[in-house]
C-alpha cells in the first residue's frame, strides 16, 4: 500500500536544500538592489536638471538647481557637487556646465554631465 503524500525527513531536506540556494544568491541580490538604487537615482537626478534646464528657457531667467530638495535611498551619496546652472538659452553660462557624481554603499558611481552645449548625460 503506497501512501500519497511526503515524510517530514523528505521536506525537511527539500526547506534546507531550498535555504543553502537562497543564501548563495543572496549577495548577488543585494549587488542588484544597489545597482537599481544607484541608476534610479541617476535618472532622478538627470530629470531634475533637465527640467530646471526647461524651467529656464520658460521663465526666460538663469535658474539652478536645488539639489537640497531630492531624497536619495540609504546608501547613495552626491560627490563632486559641481555649481551647476541654466540660462534663457538652456545653455549653461560660462562656468555653469560640469559633472555631479553619484556613489552607492558598494563604491560604484555614476557621473551625471552637463556640457557647455547644454547636454545632461548619465556615464
Amino acid at each position: 500500500m503506497k501512501s500519497k503524500g511526503f515524510t517530514l525527513i523528505e521536506i525537511l531536506i527539500v526547506i534546507g536544500v531550498l535555504a543553502l540556494i537562497f543564501s548563495f544568491s543572496f549577495p548577488s541580490l543585494s549587488l542588484f538592489s544597489a545597482q537599481l538604487s544607484l541608476a534610479a537615482s541617476a535618472k532622478a537626478l538627470t530629470s531634475e536638471l533637465r527640467n530646471v534646464q526647461s524651467q529656464a528657457v520658460l521663465q526666460h531667467k538663469t535658474l539652478s538647481p536645488d539639489l537640497s530638495k531630492l531624497r536619495f535611498p540609504p546608501g547613495i551619496k552626491l560627490i563632486n557637487l559641481s555649481s551647476i546652472s541654466f540660462s534663457a538659452s538652456g545653455f549653461p553660462p560660462p562656468g555653469g556646465s560640469g559633472t555631479i557624481i553619484l556613489q552607492n554603499r558598494l563604491g560604484q558611481a555614476r557621473k551625471i554631465i552637463v556640457s557647455s552645449a547644454g547636454r545632461v548625460r548619465v556615464e
